[in-house]
């Protein structure tokens, strides 16, 4: 079942006051709660900010990870052009399934030799679910 939401919060609380920036995303909670905060401050201040202000005393990986999911909460938002430039962002941080969406993207847009870097990224970095056959010429 996992820890009751007074329990996620205190845990999330006690994160900040050491000076882990985003742990709450890692309480059940958090992960909905950190992307629309990310998604806030985009929209405010923009990626860059973003990056400086939140991502930045996380390890990459983690990093793509919450630009991963600020990217799928743009693109859910009907903002593709800026799904896209945060999917790029994902990518650039190492996070395998933002190489993915990002490689799947291109491949709509006709961009298919760049899909294909993509794809193959992803699964160099263990993504799973690459479309079978990316990759191969």
């Amino acid at each position: 079942m996992g820890a009751p939401t007074w329990a996620s919060w205190m845990i999330a609380v006690l994160a900040i006051f050491i000076g882990l920036p985003l742990a709450w995303a890692s309480t059940p909670l958090g992960t909905r709660g950190a992307t629309d905060l990310l998604l806030k401050a985009y929209r405010r201040d923009g990626l860059e900010y973003v990056e400086q202000q939140y991502l930045s005393k996380l390890t990459p990986y983690k990093a793509g990870l919450q630009l991963f999911n600020l990217a799928l909460a743009l693109d859910h938002a009907g903002d593709q052009d800026d799904a896209l430039v945060v999917y790029r962002h994902a990518a650039a941080y190492g996070s395998p399934p933002a190489m993915a969406n990002l490689a799947y993207w291109l491949s709509r847009h006709g961009e298919e030799d760049e899909a294909q870097e993509w794809y193959r990224r992803a699964a160099e970095a263990g993504y799973r679910r690459v479309v079978p056959g990316a990759g191969e010429r």
